[in-house]
C-alpha cells in the first residue's frame, strides 16, 4: 500500500547524527549501533511492537534545538516497513511499543535537504538539530482494522434500523426514494444534493454547507464508493450509501477532513434535471 502521510514521506531521507561522541545537548540520549539518538519519556516493553505492514497511529511533533516548532503536535498514521537506511525513522519506530513516548534526534540540515527543500531556512545551519517527539498510541494490522470497521458498520446499521447486504466492494446501498428511467452509467451528467457524515453521525460536508447549491458532476469521476452508488440510482431517486474506507477516502486523505480509515455515510439525491454550475461573474472594470 502506498504511504499515507506526507510528513513520514519526507522523513525517509533523514540522516542521523553521525558524531562519534555525544554532545552536551545529547547527554540524556542513548544511541543505537546505527547512530540513532533516542530518549524514552514513557516505555512499556511488555506492550505490542510493530511488524512490517502494521499501521502506526501516532502523535508526532518536531522542533529545533532552540525550540523553534517546525511541525505542531498532530495525529498521524504511517505503515511500518523496512528501513530506508540504517538509523532512519523506521528504525526509531521499531524501538517503540504501544503507549511508548520517545524523542529522536536528527541533523536538521540533512533532514531539510534530503526532504527536497531547495534552500535551508535561515534558522537552520550545519549544527542545528531536529527533535522528533513520537507517542505510539495504537498499532493495528490491516486485518484488525478491517474487522473493527466491519463491526462499526454493523452497529451503525443496527442503531439506525437499516437493512442491506454489501456489494462485492463492501458498499451498503439503501434506496429511500425510487427514481424514473434508466440507472445512471459512467459518463452521465448529474446534479446531486448530498450530505456526508461519519459513523458517529457528525456531518463533515453537505450541499447545504456549500450554499445550498447542488453538485454538478460526471458519474465515474467521483470516488469509488460514490460512483458505485450513483450507478444504482436513477434521476429523481434518493439513497443512503454506507462506504467502508477502502472505497471512500482510504486510510488517510490529504483533501478531505476525516480521520484515518473513516467509514462514510452519504445521503444522496439525484435531481430529475441537470443544474449546470453558473460561471463566476466577471470582475467590475477598474476606473482610474
Amino acid at each position: 500500500m502506498k504511504r499515507f502521510f506526507i510528513i513520514t514521506m519526507a522523513l525517509c531521507g533523514l540522516t542521523v547524527l553521525g558524531s562519534s561522541c555525544k554532545e552536551k545537548r545529547l547527554k540524556d540520549f542513548q544511541q543505537t549501533e546505527d547512530g540513532l539518538y533516542y530518549k524514552f519519556i514513557a516505555q512499556n516493553t511488555e506492550a505490542r511492537a510493530a511488524n512490517n505492514g502494521d499501521f502506526l497511529f501516532m502523535t508526532l511533533s518536531y522542533r529545533t534545538d532552540n525550540d523553534s516548532i517546525i511541525f505542531n503536535e498532530q495525529e498521524v498514521v504511517d505503515m511500518m516497513r523496512e528501513r530506508i537506511y540504517p538509523g532512519d525513522l523506521y528504525d526509531a519506530y521499531r524501538l517503540m511499543h504501544e503507549g511508548d513516548e520517545a524523542v529522536f534526534a536528527f541533523k536538521a540540515d540533512s533532514f531539510m535537504l534530503k526532504s527536497g527543500v531547495p534552500e535551508l531556512p535561515t534558522f537552520i545551519n550545519d549544527t542545528t538539530m531536529l527533535y522528533f517527539t513520537v507517542r505510539m498510541n495504537k498499532i493495528r494490522s490491516e486485518v484488525e482494522i478491517d474487522s473493527e470497521k466491519t463491526e462499526e458498520i454493523k452497529k451503525y446499521m443496527a442503531d439506525h434500523n437499516l437493512t442491506a447486504e454489501p456489494t462485492e466492494s463492501g458498499l451498503y446501498f439503501i434506496e429511500t426514494q425510487a427514481g424514473k428511467g434508466k440507472e445512471l452509467v459512467n459518463g452521465d451528467s448529474v446534479s446531486i444534493r448530498y450530505t456526508f457524515r461519519l459513523a458517529n453521525d457528525s456531518i463533515f460536508d453537505s450541499s447545504e454547507k456549500a450554499g445550498g447549491q447542488p453538485l454538478y458532476c460526471l458519474v465515474g469521476q467521483m470516488f469509488p464508493g460514490l460512483n458505485e452508488g450513483l450507478c444504482k440510482m436513477k434521476r429523481g431517486s434518493k439513497a443512503t450509501l454506507i462506504m467502508p474506507y477502502k472505497i471512500a477516502f482510504g486510510a488517510q486523505s490529504r483533501y478531505v477532513p476525516v480521520p484515518p480509515f473513516s467509514t462514510i455515510v452519504a445521503d444522496i439525491e439525484v435531481l430529475p434535471n441537470i443544474v449546470r454550475p453558473q460561471p463566476a461573474p466577471a470582475p467590475a472594470p477598474v476606473i482610474e
